[in-house]
């Protein structure tokens, strides 16, 4: 069934965060937890090839596209989410290691609910916050290093927070932020890529998936960095809060089910 259904999942999921800049593992991981097919592990894995997959097919399509990124903001970022990865990676298997797997769902699940509202809140009052635009590079190296570490032991990419930090502090547009988000997103699966390369993996981790994945990764990024730039920021910003809203529902849900 799974055959099936996680590359469905995936197209729909990377075409929504390649749009919103959400990337995709936000609404990968949830899903693949509500299914409940596979243990947190697997679906991390998942996610992960996923998320990289799509990355790579926006970043490919906006660069072809003759955009130019801001590179203090882009490496900065870029950098602190690469070790911010290797820290939520080493934290996430540390984890799952020494307590239950359904314990560590409800542990994630409990986080990204916590980022979600975050989101919605500044989603929603974000005229009423005063604007910034940071120029020190060893901060925006330091909100990378953080933004990318969280977002690798949730398993969600890190779109959500990707784009609070670049709306919110950096005076981007939720439209124009997005390409930003991808790119740290990407930065911040490097570690989790050659880790899943070079170590065995977890029992019932399929590899015949993970061509299904690939591909329908890469036609929904390819998909949503279109529509990204057809679109308008009020047409990005809605859709970016009807996936918050919508993830929210189904991480209280998750929640609720491993508590009982």
């Amino acid at each position: 069934m799974e055959i099936l259904l996680y590359p469905i999942i995936v197209f729909l999921a990377t075409a929504l965060g390649a749009t919103s800049g959400a990337g995709g593992g936000a609404i990968i991981k949830p899903v693949f937890d509500l299914i409940g097919i596979d243990n947190v592990t697997v679906i991390g894995i998942y996610s992960t090839i996923a998320v990289f997959s799509m990355c790579l097919s926006s970043i490919y399509k906006h660069s072809r596209s003759g955009m130019v990124f801001e590179k203090k903001i882009l490496y900065g970022l870029s950098m602190g989410s690469v070790l911010g990865g290797l820290l939520g990676d080493s934290i996430f298997k540390q984890l799952t290691q020494e307590i239950p797997n359904h314990s560590v769902t409800l542990i994630q699940s409990i986080l990204l609910i916590i980022v979600l509202l975050a989101v919605l809140l500044f989603t929603r009052f974000s005229h009423s916050f005063p604007p910034f635009q940071l120029q020190s590079l060893p901060i925006i190296f330091l909100l990378g290093l953080n933004v990318g570490a969280l977002s690798v032991f949730l398993g969600i990419g890190g779109g959500p927070l990707n784009v609070i930090i670049l709306v919110g502090l950096m005076g981007f547009t939720t439209k124009d932020s997005a390409p930003y988000s991808i790119a740290m997103i990407f930065f911040a699966q490097i570690p989790k890529i050659i880790s899943l390369l070079l170590v065995d993996q977890a029992e019932n981790f399929r590899w015949q998936l993970v061509p299904f994945l690939v591909i329908s990764a890469i036609l929904g990024g390819t998909v949503g960095t279109q529509l990204n730039r057809k679109l308008s920021n009020k047409q990005v910003n809605s859709i970016y809060s009807l996936m918050m809203a919508g993830l929210l529902l189904i991480c209280v849900y998750n929640i609720l089910s491993n508590i009982a």
